[in-house]
């Protein structure tokens, strides 16, 4: 948190410079200022000023400009041929919020005060001008403190949009910061808005919650409000396992095995999900034990329909579903069948069921014993690795080209090409391309002899 000094770029100044020089108020906003309080190098500038967008217009003649949203009195300005772009929108004071989302209309307007109340949080409702920190709202307090709180009545700011709801979530979870009382209560009374909200904007602000610092705890506080977006949840919330191995019902158990997950969007959103079919397959065994035969397909299955209604991108998806329905996959420290996973899975995809697993191991009553195994499992694949120790294809000393003197490319190659790599890497043949070709002869002669003696048996059976 810097005191309130901000570097602005070169053509930052330019710009305002320029608005300055016409005769109209321009001033930095919204969250280039807040990151900038914060320490952080903000992504863009926004220019908020008092000119309309013909005057805009005029100030930049000369300068590319796309009309982005000029009826809501933006234009997107490059000052310079190698300098990113800016929006540049005039004060404005919104309209109706007829479909809880966009204003029907937007009044252009001279004050600045007027363009900052329209905001949502007050942590977004500061500005930067020539003589400094503008902060109408008290949002540089709200920053030493750590706090989410809406500009003026929140009921009114989640009526307006009800994305807003989702991104004070976002901003808690991201920033590690607190939601003000009175804001989370409207939070809890308007999360009915949230089904104003576009799939693909629910998707993008849901990503950037669950990969902030404080996601758990954001998730733990409000799931109410969350699961109106993912009503999956709900049934996990409560829900006992009768197990000796688990501490915790279904949802905390998935909290905190997201707790022990990175920063990664399809990893944590594997560990939140990963148990989610339990409920549905809960069976309680005459000692009172409960297991959940099945739970893992389930499990899966529920991630992949959630992903498709809130239109997740292809590889988040279907990297989710994966790891989900694969979460139980048997890793032992055992290098044959670990070369055999590799071989079926790649690289990368073991290496995230190992994070899943550690994250699942971590969650349970008595992890030590689990995580232990996934130590050593995981030291025999680092020297699987590291050896360069055969277990695909490409890394076999031999091609189909070398094998076209006893079998035409085809099905059967493959089939050959196959059980030599089987033969690998159980040991029963060095990688060498002449043991492989011996080895490849005698697949051949047995072949040989199989289809001579299915000939013959035909042959019988016809007599």
């Amino acid at each position: 948190m810097t005191n309130g000094t901000i570097r602005i770029p070169e053509y930052i100044k330019e710009v305002l410079s320029r608005l300055h020089k016409w005769g109209y108020e321009a001033y930095s906003v919204g969250g280039c200022v807040r990151d900038s309080l914060l320490g952080k190098e903000p992504s863009d500038w926004d220019i908020a000023t008092s000119a309309l967008p013909d005057q805009i217009k005029e100030v930049f003649h000369g300068c590319r400009t796309l009309e982005t949203g000029l009826k809501h009195g933006t234009l997107t300005v490059f000052p310079q041929p190698d300098a990113p772009s800016v929006e540049i929108t005039t004060f404005r004071v919104d309209g109706e919020y007829a479909d809880h989302r966009h204003p029907e209309r937007v009044t252009f307007t001279g004050n600045l005060r007027e363009d900052l109340a329209r905001r949502d949080f007050t942590i977004n409702a500061m500005a930067l001008g020539e003589n400094g920190l503008i902060d109408l709202f008290h949002g540089f307090s709200d920053l030493q403190n750590k706090v989410i709180r809406c500009v003026g009545e929140a009921d009114r700011r989640f009526e307006e949009d009800g994305l807003r709801i989702l991104r004070a979530l976002r901003f808690a979870a991201v920033l590690d910061f607190t939601i003000e009382k009175e804001t989370a209560r409207a939070m809890e009374r308007k999360r009915s808005l949230l089904q104003y909200i576009a799939p693909e904007r629910i998707f993008s602000e849901w990503k950037k919650l669950l990969c902030g610092q404080n996601a758990v705890d954001v998730l733990r506080k409000y799931v109410g409000v969350v699961a109106e977006i993912l009503p999956e949840l709900t049934p996990m919330c409560g829900f006992e396992q009768h197990s000796v191995y688990h501490c915790y019902d279904v949802w905390e158990h998935s909290l905190h095995a997201t707790e022990h997950t990175p920063s990664l969007f399809p990893l944590r959103m594997a560990a939140l999900f990963h148990d989610a079919g339990k409920p549905y397959t809960f069976f309680r065994a005459a000692d009172g034990t409960g297991h959940f035969y099945g739970h893992a397909k389930k499990s899966a299955e529920i991630a992949e329909e959630l992903l498709i209604r809130l239109r997740a991108d292809s590889v988040s998806r279907e990297k989710v579903v994966f790891l989900v329905a694969r979460h139980d996959l048997s890793l032992p420290p055992d290098e044959i069948l670990l070369k055999k996973r590799l071989r079926r899975f790649g690289e990368e995809n073991i290496r995230d069921l190992f994070v899943i697993q550690r994250a699942d191991a971590s969650a349970l009553a008595e992890p030590g014993k689990k995580l232990k195994e996934l130590d050593a499992a995981e030291a025999v694949f680092e020297k699987i690795l590291e050896e360069e120790q055969c277990f695909s294809l490409r890394n076999m000393k031999i091609t189909g080209n070398d094998l076209k003197a006893y079998i035409s490319p085809g099905p059967e190659m493959g089939r050959l090409l196959s059980f030599l790599l089987d033969s690998v890497i159980e040991g029963t043949c060095e990688n060498k391309k002449d043991a492989l070709l011996c080895e490849a002869q005698r697949w051949f002669q047995k072949q040989k002899r199989y289809i001579g003696e299915s000939s013959m048996e035909k042959s019988d059976g016809m007599e």
